[in-house]
C-alpha cells in the first residue's frame, strides 16, 4: 500500500490548477443554469411556450410567460430570465474591470459603455417580465 498512497500523494502535488478564465467560465454557465431553473425543468418537464386563445378572433397564440403563476414557468420563461440576469452579472463584471489602473483609457470608455447599457437592459427587462408575472406589483 505505500506505493498507491506516494503515488495519489505525487498525482495530487503534480495537479495544476485551472485558468482564472476557465474557473470564471465555469460559475458564469452553473450560475446561468441554476437561474434558468434547469432543476424544475428536468423534473416537472413544463412546455417550451404555452398557447394562449385569443378572445376577439378566436386564433391560438404562443405565450411566453405564464402570467398571474409565481409557482410554474414555461422553458423560455427561465432562460430568457437567467440570460438577463447572467447579462446583468457580466455588465457589473466589465464595470468593475475599468476601474483597474492598467486599463487603457479607451478600453475604460468601452467597457463603462458595454457596463452601463449592459445594466440598465438587464434591469429593464427584468422588470418588464415581473410585470408579465405579476400585473400591478411595485405600483402604488
Amino acid at each position: 500500500m505505500p506505493g498507491l498512497i506516494e503515488t495519489i500523494v505525487t498525482k495530487v502535488e503534480e495537479f495544476e490548477l485551472p485558468k482564472a478564465s476557465t474557473v470564471c467560465s465555469l460559475v458564469i454557465l452553473s450560475y446561468f443554469l441554476v437561474t434558468a431553473g434547469i432543476a424544475y425543468d428536468i423534473i416537472n418537464e413544463p412546455p417550451a411556450v404555452g398557447a394562449v386563445q385569443d378572445e376577439a378572433t378566436g386564433k391560438v397564440k404562443p405565450v411566453t410567460f405564464m402570467p398571474h403563476r409565481m409557482n410554474g414557468q414555461y422553458i423560455i420563461e427561465g432562460i430568457s430570465g437567467a440570460m438577463m440576469y447572467t447579462l446583468g452579472g457580466l455588465s457589473l463584471i466589465a464595470l468593475d474591470q475599468c476601474q483597474s489602473k492598467r486599463t487603457d483609457y479607451k478600453l475604460r470608455i468601452i467597457l463603462v459603455s458595454l457596463g452601463g447599457f449592459g445594466l440598465v437592459m438587464a434591469y429593464s427587462a427584468v422588470m418588464t417580465f415581473l410585470n408579465i408575472k405579476m400585473p400591478g406589483y411595485m405600483r402604488y
